[in-house]
């Protein structure tokens, strides 16, 4: 099981930077929540998405490395500042996009597993 967690864990982590790394390719802006539009919570979902369907166990740590994987991009590879608090408070609200996304692609794989 803790090979599991540090799987889903590393995956979700990786795809919540990416997030961040794409920004200012896809949308024009270094921070995905200031780009104009969707990218941000398309981003989200679509990540959630992708891990929940990947690795449909222990959702949980999905949004955890989600989160991680948004805070250490932005603190590594932006400068920091004092709104780096409110920073991780907006990191935290939006992941839930990603979380609903990651519970809607376990509930899918599932599903389509149980449906054969």
């Amino acid at each position: 099981m803790k090979r599991e967690l540090a799987i889903n864990f590393l995956f979700s982590f990786v795809g919540g930077a990416m997030v961040w790394a794409l920004s200012p390719f896809l949308s024009g802006q270094v921070e995905p929540w200031d780009a104009k539009g969707f990218y941000y919570s398309a981003a989200l979902l679509i990540v959630g998405l992708i891990v929940g369907l990947a690795r449909p166990k222990h959702v949980w740590s999905h949004y955890a490395g989600i989160i991680l994987g948004q805070l250490t991009y932005m603190l590594y590879f932006l400068p920091g500042g004092p709104l780096i608090p409110v920073g991780v408070a907006i990191l935290a609200a939006y992941s839930t996009i990603a979380l609903a996304g990651a519970a809607s692609g376990a509930w899918f794989r599932r599903v389509s597993r149980g449906a054969r």
